[in-house]
């Protein structure tokens, strides 16, 4: 356990000594209104005093941590403001998992912060958006925001609706205590309007079923002209290399083509690139010779040419099967297979990054694409007292103290330094998949998240069906996307 997370728990069971605790006599299930005997005002200030008292003397205890700033900030933090009601809106329903995520964090956050209540509100993911922008636009949006790390909420953080929380990141030290990729830039010009569960989608990862590749007496490749060239053994042994399901159009480009771009190109290429500085264009050498891996792979017999009409479902039913013996998708496919394989099939089951691309400018394959999670941010239009408030709300939901609620509800975070996610994991799959996760280096970047959805559909994603099926040449692909990008993408237009 962390110095962070021991500090936090001291202090949560110092304060249940002070409350009488009935989940069923709130509306969320909260602390009710009974606490001990004594006035409200003196029993709030021995609370305060005590749990003062209670994190000192942990801090004490337990000097010279990285996470002991964070620690020693939460702590500050807790006891700096008065009674404060917030307001919330959240992009999902009562029936989503979410919602018991969300219900349980909150029990948590009330009853170690009793004079902050958060009044919530749920809708579903297109209702969610249509109410915010109309709220930005009327000016009521509520105070704490849920955000999404990319273009998807830009109607927010592009227009000065949300709080850029980069001062109070620096003030208490989060940085440190999360990977860079979870406080990464998140417009052009820095800010950073979001932070979540630092929880990453990973959008390549390739699933290997290690019995089929030792029957075909292969081991998994170094690079990735080697995992090519095992196409002919691996079709001549009566199996398929590999499947994605492409038939939706999105996977090629999110779960394959990011990662080789990201790795074929330098984050400065790429910065460039967006925004068309430089010179940089996407005629370049990184992406075009992306796509000329792609094919290569198509040619090689690695993709299948029926990969266009092949769903996710067909793609994982043949992995499963044991008829393939790679499936590449994003880290989500884990609750499908952990969902949809035999026990004992799971021991066999593998989860690896990309092999190291021969020449590109990130050599290693201690990388993979990816975007973090949705997360809270907050209106910018906030007073003092509300912001500091919806601050605790969202650091609560990043603190490792609470990890074994995230964990609970299948999300496995990633922080600066181990907290122990890892000890409270019992399947396999779980297990692998937190050791994939933490293995990553460097998170590259999505085109869809990055550049303008339509571009991408319209002319990336179908743009790779056609080089599948031999329609279009890497060349031609990569100068009808520049041009379009040009003509329309919003990276270009705020350069």
């Amino acid at each position: 356990m962390g110095i962070g997370a021991a500090v936090l728990l001291d202090a949560a069971e110092h304060r249940t000594k002070f409350m009488n605790w009935d989940p069923a006599a709130s509306r969320y299930g909260l602390v009710s209104g009974r606490r001990n005997r004594l006035p409200r005002g003196i029993t709030r200030r021995l609370e305060r005093r005590n749990l003062m008292n209670c994190t000192m003397n942990s801090l004490a205890r337990s000097a010279s941590s990285l996470l002991l700033a964070t620690a020693i900030s939460l702590a500050t933090t807790a006891i700096a403001h008065a009674d404060v009601t917030l307001t919330a809106m959240f992009p999902f329903t009562k029936v989503d998992p979410d919602y018991a995520r969300l219900q349980e964090t909150y029990e948590r956050f009330h009853a170690a912060n009793p004079d902050i209540t958060i009044n919530f509100d749920y809708l579903d993911h297109d209702a969610y958006h249509n109410k915010m922008q109309a709220l930005a636009i009327s000016g009521n949006l509520p105070d704490i925001l849920t955000l999404w790390p990319g273009k998807r909420t830009g109607y927010l953080t592009g227009r000065g609706y949300a709080k850029d929380l980069r001062d109070l990141i620096k003030r208490d030290g989060v940085d440190k205590l999360l990977r860079p990729v979870s406080t990464q830039a998140q417009a052009a010009t820095g800010e950073v309007y979001e932070i979540g569960v630092p929880f990453v989608n990973f959008t390549n990862v390739v699933y290997v079923n290690r019995r089929l590749l030792n029957e075909v007496k292969l081991d998994y490749p170094k690079t990735l002209g080697e995992m090519i060239g095992q196409s002919k053994a691996i079709r001549a042994a009566g199996y398929r290399p590999a499947v994605f399901g492409d038939q939706s159009s999105w996977v090629l480009q999110s779960c394959l083509l990011s990662v080789m771009v990201g790795r074929m190109g330098t984050p400065e290429w790429f910065a460039n690139v967006l925004k068309g500085a430089d010179g940089a264009a996407f005629t370049d050498a990184p992406f075009v010779g992306a796509l000329k891996k792609i094919r290569e792979m198509v040619d090689a017999g690695f993709i299948d040419p029926s990969e266009p009409s092949t769903t996710r479902e067909q793609a994982l039913s043949a992995f499963v099967s044991g008829r393939s013996v790679y499936f590449i998708g994003g880290i989500w496919e884990v609750v499908n297979l952990t969902s949809a394989l035999p026990p004992e099939m799971k021991a066999d089951v593998e989860i690896r990054s990309l092999p190291e691309i021969e020449g590109a400018a990130l050599a290693n394959s201690d990388s993979s694409s990816g975007q973090p999670s949705t997360g809270f941010g907050m209106s910018a239009k906030l007073d003092d007292e509300k912001s500091e408030a919806a601050w605790k709300w969202i650091k609560f939901n990043l603190d490792p103290s609470n990890k074994d609620i995230d964990v609970k509800y299948g999300m496995l975070p990633i922080y600066a330094q181990d907290v122990g996610v890892g000890d409270m994991l019992s399947d396999p799959l779980a297990k692998k998949s937190y050791a994939f996760s933490s293995s990553i280096v460097h998170v590259l970047p999505v085109l869809d998240d990055r550049l303008d959805a339509e571009g991408v559909m319209q002319v990336v994603n179908a743009g790779l069906q056609e080089l599948v099926l031999g329609s279009v040449t890497p060349e031609e692909l990569a100068a009808k996307y520049e041009a379009w990008v040009a003509a329309n993408d919003s990276n270009r237009k705020t350069k």
